[in-house]
């Protein structure tokens, strides 16, 4: 199966899952995890060597990253090519210090909903993707129902955000917070150097 079609075919299963009853819709569901895990397991050794560096630093030139890999620079630009083409590579951005703008305060927020109706917490994550405070949110198991890790100037400027946040959603039932005093690891990096390099 060739790259594109895997994305295809996808699409396909992704389009026909809402019409279909539930033991169709699971098997459409198994369907589409098998088609990612196909998609994962051909990317080849280099695949992951070019990965692990690029999330390490992405302004390795490609001369630099063909060294490394045993490429020419031009292999190198293909196979990165491709990586973005298929959503292997989300996005190239730099990591900002959040203190070297002054956002002085960063919280971990634990919010627990009144109900977990599929209506509700689509609701709460439009919302939540509107406010930029919040940098990552999760929808989880366990005690709370979204995690949030948020950023902010002050402990003012976090009870705005908190009353704002409380305000427009009127199916939270409790909100945890919990003050970062000491960010002594922070990334994106996957642990996938096992895997590229041994």
């Amino acid at each position: 199966m060739k790259a594109g079609e895997i994305d295809r075919s996808t699409a396909r299963l992704r389009g026909d899952e809402s019409k279909m009853p539930g033991q169709a819709a699971q098997a459409c569901r198994t369907r589409l995890q098998s088609a990612s895990r196909e998609a994962v397991m051909k990317l080849d050794r280099i695949d992951f060597r070019l990965l692990d560096l690029v999330q390490r630093d992405n302004r390795l030139c490609s001369e630099h990253l063909g060294r490394k890999v045993g490429l020419s620079a031009s292999g190198v630009q293909r196979r990165l090519k491709r990586l973005r083409a298929k959503g292997v590579i989300e996005a190239d951005v730099s990591i900002i210090s959040p203190k070297a703008i002054g956002q002085n305060v960063t919280a971990v927020v634990l919010i627990s909903l009144e109900r977990t109706r599929a209506d509700t917490v689509d609701r709460l994550k439009r919302q939540i993707r509107k406010m930029s405070e919040v940098m990552s949110a999760f929808y989880v198991t366990g005690l709370a129902d979204v995690v949030l890790l948020v950023t902010v100037n002050d402990m003012e400027d976090y009870e705005r955000f908190a009353r704002r946040l409380t305000d427009e959603s009127s199916e939270i039932k409790r909100i945890e917070t919990m003050v970062v005093m000491d960010r002594f690891k922070a990334g994106f990096t996957l642990p996938i150097a096992s895997i590229a390099w041994f």
